[in-house]
């Protein structure tokens, strides 16, 4: 596990093996969203610009797009949206052709962010790990035991070079604290991404025993090897930076969730915030 706090109003930061590069997974897609909205500064895309949905964008099921019938016409901003709150990988990677996954790359080094790195498109890192099933997945049935996927999936996490997104907690956290400062893009920028942040579905980790605390996050699932959470809590007005990320993980996934839940409970209850009366029973 890899945990970097910063509470932004008092300076107070912690930071545990906060420099070596994890396995992101969905958490990459908040830089795909940073330089979406860069090149949306720069006059390039128009978060209004409608675009078609086709058959072959569909991804293995994650979101709802890959459930919807092709010719939809979502904006930009639908597609943020919805690569945001619910992780909709087709959405991820319609947004990915569409800035170009080099230029997210090259975009997070201009910030400063050397380590966080996208290296395939969804679609494509599914082919390379489902292709330790069967080298020729495409055309194959896809009709694998469970034991089977995950065994694949895990020997690609822990065995191989491939990877979705590539970062540390520090340069997460340092992209989010451009954000909750109003400096990454601009303010309004910076504030558009927290404000669909704020919108998150998956509540199974950072939000799990707060109370009253607002939270702005991106979730990345990679279960039950790896679950990761990064955003920002406001506690008694305080910002506060939190990005934790696990790897080689060899438990059950509700363990793992329980485990970034409760890095949230204690940063926020460290700062006055009330927790969940299940998280104190747990604790007594």
């Amino acid at each position: 596990m890899s945990i970097y706090m910063k509470n932004l109003s008092s300076g107070d930061e912690i930071a545990l093996d906060a420099d070596t590069v994890y396995e992101t997974f969905s958490v990459i897609k908040l830089a795909i969203a940073a330089e979406l909205m860069h090149q949306v500064s720069e006059g390039k895309v128009s978060l209004s610009r409608r675009v078609t949905l086709k058959a072959n964008d569909q991804r293995l099921p994650s979101g709802v797009l890959y459930a919807m019938d092709p010719g939809l016409q979502p904006t930009l901003k639908d597609l943020l949206m919805l690569m945001i709150i619910i992780s909709d990988n087709e959405a991820t990677d319609v947004l990915g052709d569409l800035v170009g996954r080099a230029n997210v790359t090259a975009y997070m080094k201009t910030l400063g962010f050397a380590k966080t790195t996208i290296q395939f498109s969804d679609l494509d890192w599914d082919r390379a790990w489902l292709g330790t099933l069967d080298r020729s997945y495409l055309n194959a049935s896809g009709k694998y035991a469970d034991r089977q996927v995950r065994e694949a999936f895990g020997h690609t996490i822990y065995d191989s070079k491939i990877y979705f997104g590539h970062s540390t907690t520090r340069e997460i956290g340092g992209l989010l604290e451009r954000m909750a400062t109003g400096k990454l893009v601009s303010k309004q920028a910076s504030d558009e991404l927290l404000g669909i942040m704020e919108k998150q579905q998956v509540d199974n980790r950072f939000p799990r025993y707060l109370r009253e605390v607002r939270i702005a996050h991106k979730t990345g699932d990679g279960q039950p090897f790896i679950a990761n959470d990064a955003g920002v809590l406001w506690v008694n007005g305080q910002p506060i930076v939190l990005v934790v990320f696990t790897g080689h993980h060899r438990g059950e996934t509700d363990a793992l969730h329980d485990a970034v839940a409760r890095v949230a409970a204690l940063v926020a209850k460290h700062y006055g915030a009330e927790l969940s009366p299940d998280f104190k029973a747990f604790n007594q």
